[in-house]
């Protein structure tokens, strides 16, 4: 098993554009399963794959247990790597592509054997093993395509979106297998996606991108609770953060509407913003003086929860709500219809505030 370890990591596609991956610092433990995330063109697959050897590095270092791996050859790092794509050898079935490379590494045929089986099982290939890839659906290839890393058991797992092509339920299903078998086996592991729900579930920690450049670095439920920016804040959470610009600072309060929510620092700047998720709104009435009020725009039933999506309709007093648009979690039993009136108020320790010009939170 090994550390990875990214230490001014930097990456450039054009010399005269800004650098896909930009001085690079993070550590990964020794078993850790770090996930990284962010919008699409944020650098994540490109620092994968740094680390698997498949780019350079312009600037700093790689180091895998502690050996800078910068120069070394994919084959001398002992990582594996699964693709988004599938990359399997037509010509083989699928046991014979989870088996090849250990053939090569003349691992004896007993070992080879119950690899191959225990990875069949977890991945549900059981059926498909004398198949070849031609006789396969995406999914399924995809399947196969991890099969053939997960046998190898690296020290260094690079998984670059593996799971984009299956279907919902067993994308479900597949995440909570991998996770469940990176902890069984200690490998470290290294997973990008662009899913912050896979994010979320699956990392130990989770490292959030965006233009090359590291946001925070930190556990889902810190990640969470104590965004370090509003791109992070905005970024991770399903349904996202409602966030309301200019929101003026009067007396140590934040003013929302007719409301007053007491900021957790002292803050000198004329206004702040105010991040709320949807579990931080109260619902009240029109008689209450201190509620906003809001249009329904439509509503989203997951089963065990229920949001409105809404517009303001009140004075918000300068302050002006991203997108125009909130996110309210309301009663799995409430029924309203696009163009009810829905009242709700911040509740008090569960609004984030950032600084207005900076967008970083005032309490991280």
């Amino acid at each position: 098993m090994a550390t990875v370890e990214y230490l001014g990591a930097t990456r450039r596609f054009d010399p005269e554009a800004a650098p896909a991956v930009d001085s690079m610092d993070l550590r990964i433990d020794d078993g850790e399963f770090l996930v990284l995330v962010g919008p699409s063109g944020c650098g994540k697959s490109t620092s994968l794959r740094m680390v698997a050897g498949l780019e350079p590095v312009d600037e700093g270092e790689i180091r895998i247990a502690g050996a800078d791996v910068v120069g070394k050859r994919p084959r001398e790092r002992d990582v594996a790597m699964v693709f988004q794509s599938y990359a399997l050898y037509p010509n083989m079935t699928a046991r014979q592509n989870m088996a090849f490379a250990l053939e090569n590494a003349r691992v004896p045929k007993a070992d080879i054997t119950r690899r191959v089986a225990e990875a069949s099982r977890i991945l549900q290939l059981d059926d498909l093993l004398d198949r070849r890839p031609a006789n396969m659906s995406g999914g399924q290839r995809q399947r196969v395509a991890m099969g053939r890393a997960i046998v190898r058991e690296p020290s260094v797992f690079c998984m670059d979106e593996p799971l984009s092509n299956l279907d919902a339920k067993l994308r479900v299903s597949t995440r909570t297998e991998i996770a469940a078998l990176q902890r069984r086996l200690g490998v470290t592991t290294i997973y990008v996606t662009h899913d912050q729900t896979e994010a979320m579930t699956m990392g130990d920690r989770v490292c959030v991108l965006d233009k090359g450049r590291v946001q925070q670095v930190a556990s889902p439920q810190e990640l969470y609770e104590r965004p370090v920016n509003t791109f992070v804040a905005a970024f991770m959470g399903s349904p996202p953060v409602t966030l309301i610009d200019d929101v003026p600072v009067e007396s140590g309060h934040a003013v929302i509407g007719e409301d007053r929510v007491p900021l957790p620092i002292k803050v000198e700047a004329p206004t702040v913003i105010a991040g709320l998720r949807p579990d931080g709104w109260e619902l009240s009435s029109p008689e209450d003086p201190r509620a906003l009020e809001f249009e329904v725009l439509l509503t989203e039933w997951l089963g065990s929860e229920h949001f409105a999506y809404a517009k303001p309709c009140g004075d918000l007093r300068g302050a002006s709500i991203r997108g125009e648009r909130v996110i309210v979690r309301i009663g799995k039993k409430e029924t309203l219809s696009p163009g009810a009136k829905l009242y709700a108020r911040a509740i008090s320790g569960e609004v984030q505030f950032f600084d207005a010009v900076t967008e970083r939170n005032l309490c991280a």
